[in-house]
């Protein structure tokens, strides 16, 4: 076990992307805090990363509330007593073009996927620095480095958290906190079901995410950083 007892914060952890990140983590001896909106969802994952033989908590947040992310933070480390990784997946979608895009969308969209990735990393931050460890990885989307037609809303807060992330990782890496974008393609979650009719024989799969998540958070300390920004292909 590559991580064995480190503790780790992750978003929207009740499905897909999320829930396979727990899992892997789990795999590698870390114990998991899992926040997302629906409680039973977070709970089920909870039960399967105890089956592993780790600890795990679940605890209902809404990540574009400072309240909730506050609250989430504390009993990570009232439970924990550190957070060594957190992992930012939490996200929305509503694809619509530029003049069809309600401002309630708009909103909700900056709200979850850019606030909530800010709120979360500050509510964690300061004290990775004062341990001098850390990682936090954003899960962006390929539609953060690259715009397409109907997604001003959600490609506006991926590019959003893209920019945060390098933020994070200039200010972090004095202090041993290393931070981590990482783009995917299409892949096969709930998310991309409610927003596309696709080809599910040629989607990512959340553990293929899961994965790449793992290996940059097992990267060795005197390894050299191969960039702050990680894409999976679009295909």
């Amino acid at each position: 076990m590559r991580l064995k007892d480190q503790v780790a914060v992750i978003t929207g952890a009740g499905r897909g992307i999320g829930a396979a990140t727990a899992v892997a983590l789990a795999n590698e001896g870390v114990d998991i805090v899992l926040a997302a909106k629906t409680g039973n969802q977070i709970e089920e994952i909870a039960n399967r990363v105890r089956t592993i033989g780790r600890r795990a908590i679940a605890v209902p947040t809404d990540v574009s509330q400072k309240d909730q992310v506050d609250a989430l933070a504390a009993k990570a480390y009232d439970t924990f007593g550190k957070v060594d990784i957190l992992v930012n997946n939490a996200g929305v979608a509503k694809h619509n073009p530029i003049p069809k895009i309600e401002l309630a969308d708009w909103q909700t969209t900056i709200d979850v996927n850019l606030t909530g990735v800010f709120l979360c990393t500050q509510a964690v931050f300061e004290s990775m620095c004062l341990q001098k460890y850390g990682h936090i990885v954003n899960v962006s989307s390929v539609s953060g480095v690259r715009g397409g037609a109907n997604f001003g809303a959600y490609a506006a807060s991926k590019f959003g958290v893209v920019g945060l992330t390098q933020s994070t990782f200039a200010e972090g890496k004095r202090h041993g906190v290393k931070a981590y974008a990482v783009c995917p393609g299409p892949t096969d979650t709930k998310m991309r079901r409610d927003n596309h009719d696709d080809d599910l024989s040629k989607l990512s799969q959340p553990e293929d995410i899961a994965d790449l998540i793992v290996f940059l958070i097992t990267q060795p300390q005197t390894a050299h950083i191969l960039e702050s920004v990680i894409s999976t292909p679009l295909m």
